[in-house]
């Protein structure tokens, strides 16, 4: 399975988020290594530098961490379904580009459908919800600002969960 160099970066980039947004507030920052990084590390260190924004604990948490969860399975479904028909038709050799960017489309505009139905009830849950909302808009705008031939694979980062005590 191929991944294009934008979707590994996205997906690091928004792991880095999640990861962020679940960081416990008390953890030491990390010392910076002076040594020759890549442009995707050099990115990661902006987004670690942003102040960790933390939540209360609250009663709700494994309501939302099941719903988010509930969330990732079915959109994994999904897409590893849409990705299996687009590589039958490119096997057949029936598949065309705009076929291919179509279904893309479809399956971004589901995930945003499918987090607008999430019913999350901690500020931490929606907060979390509106970073992979966010994401998955900036997904559909590249696609409709710029259609390119994308392959067949949309990945969605683990959604990283904190443990609840």
């Amino acid at each position: 399975m191929k991944k294009t160099p934008q979707i590994i970066l996205m997906s690091l980039l928004c792991s880095s988020l999640f990861l962020t947004a679940c960081k416990k507030a008390d953890e030491p920052a990390k010392t910076e290594q002076p040594s020759a990084t890549s442009s995707t590390d050099q990115v990661l260190e902006k987004l670690n530098e942003r102040p960790v924004k933390t939540f209360p604990a609250t009663a709700d948490d494994a309501h939302d961490i099941a719903l988010l969860e509930d969330y990732d399975r079915r959109f994994t479904e999904m897409s590893d379904e849409m990705e299996s028909e687009l590589a039958k038709m490119h096997e057949a050799g029936t598949l065309t580009t705009e076929f291919e960017q179509q279904r893309t489309l479809d399956n971004v505009r589901s995930s945003l459908t499918m987090l607008k139905d999430l019913d999350l009830k901690t500020e931490q849950g929606r907060y979390i919800q509106g970073l992979l909302y966010q994401y998955w808009e900036n997904q559909e705008k590249h696609l409709n600002d710029k259609p390119i031939k994308m392959n067949r694979s949309m990945i969605l980062p683990t959604i990283y969960k904190r443990k609840i005590n």
